[in-house]
């Protein structure tokens, strides 16, 4: 196989991404606020109709500093698992949920949104498989339990931002400026695909699945030994709530080091997960991968026994994504039917390095220290 110059793979990259509708083009920062700028005036008029809906107890409840450490404790693990705060589904009325669902609108695509609504809708369904295995038990599940907290004041023109946090799914967004930061992002699924009702066939996160598999397929034996991670295969994904530094060490293959083929598959794939975002953040969020070296970034894989879990990473200087696919809850063996991925900005996860500059910056910040 021919080596790629950064160049050339750059380009292969580009033409992709234009296909898919991701720009990685080399735009200046400036240039990609005022798009930006769309979307967070969209989610800070959103998120003022929600709180101003709520009750004075529900608004309280759902409202934190930006500097509150609950912004940071969330979990992939059912309510009955892990505490959470801010305003639930279950405390809202139909008004005020529909509201809440134009918030998580906002800086999503259809294609986003749809996921994060049908994973809750899965959670709903375990509720009901749970009705019927343990009557009268106390439900760990369903999409009344998925809160919503906002922090900071989306009124006061200031850094702000908001959460989602529930059962296989967490969602955080960070306004600053013009500008912002879309993760970490947790998305997952148990059963990843359904079975044995009507719903069955649905797939919330096939294509992260299917396309992750396709590009592992694509490489030849040394290449696939590149990207192969020692050791057992993970049971989850390493960096997910509470480890974000558990992953620092880039490892696997290089998109330098694929073919043009291959490299449209790796875009493919980085399209699955930036594409939950609207066009505007997803070309911003796109461009900070060209900006740090396209090149640069790897790809890894491990499991490689049919019908045993098996999981993959994209690593580079900006972004990091793990993937993994599991035996359920505890178990040991069964359907290989059960994912988690995680989506992390290595320098910008809750907005910090956003915030950072904000802070050192601005003249109200630096009278108040």
């Amino acid at each position: 196989m021919r080596r790629i110059t950064g160049i050339k793979v750059l380009a292969g990259l580009t033409a992709c991404a234009a296909i898919v509708g991701l720009a990685l083009s080399q735009a200046a920062d400036d240039d990609r606020k005022p798009a930006q700028a769309n979307v967070a005036d969209a989610m800070r008029r959103a998120a003022i109709a929600l709180l101003d809906s709520l009750e004075p107890e529900l608004r309280k409840q759902a409202t934190f500093d930006l500097k509150d450490e609950e912004r940071k404790k969330w979990s992939n693990l059912p309510a009955t698992m892990f505490e959470r705060k801010g305003v639930s589904f279950g405390e809202m009325s139909a008004a005020q949920r529909v509201l809440a669902h134009h918030l998580i609108q906002s800086p999503l695509s259809s294609q986003g949104y749809l996921k994060a609504a049908g994973i809750m809708r899965v959670d709903e369904i375990l509720k009901e498989a749970a009705a019927r295995t343990r009557p009268g038990a106390a439900s760990m599940f369903g999409q009344d339990k998925y809160w919503i907290g906002i922090f900071g004041d989306p009124t006061a023109g200031e850094a702000w931002g908001w959460q989602l946090d529930g059962h296989h799914l967490a969602l955080n967004f960070t306004v600053v400026g013009d500008e912002i930061a879309v993760t970490p992002a947790f998305l997952g699924s148990d059963p990843a695909e359904v079975r044995g009702n009507l719903d069955s066939g649905f797939y919330a996160l096939a294509k992260e699945d299917a396309r992750g598999r396709a590009l592992f397929e694509s490489l030849d034996q040394r290449q696939q030994a590149k990207a192969l991670l020692e050791g057992d295969t993970p049971r989850d994904v390493i960096a997910g709530p509470g480890r974000a530094e558990r992953l620092t060490k880039i490892t696997g293959l290089p998109a330098a080091g694929m073919t043009e083929r291959q490299r449209q598959l790796l875009t493919y794939l980085l399209h699955e997960y930036l594409g939950n975002l609207e066009p505007e953040l997803a070309k911003a969020h796109a461009a900070r991968i060209h900006d740090a070296g396209i090149d640069k970034v790897h790809f890894s894989w491990a499991g490689t026994k049919a019908n045993k879990p098996y999981y993959y990473r994209i690593h580079g200087p900006t972004i990091l994504i793990e993937f993994d696919n599991s035996y359920p809850p505890g178990q040991k063996q069964g359907l290989i039917n059960h994912i988690h991925t995680v989506w992390r900005d290595t320098d910008r996860d809750y907005g910090e390095d956003l915030l950072r500059k904000h802070y050192e910056t601005s003249p109200h910040h630096e009278n108040s220290e």
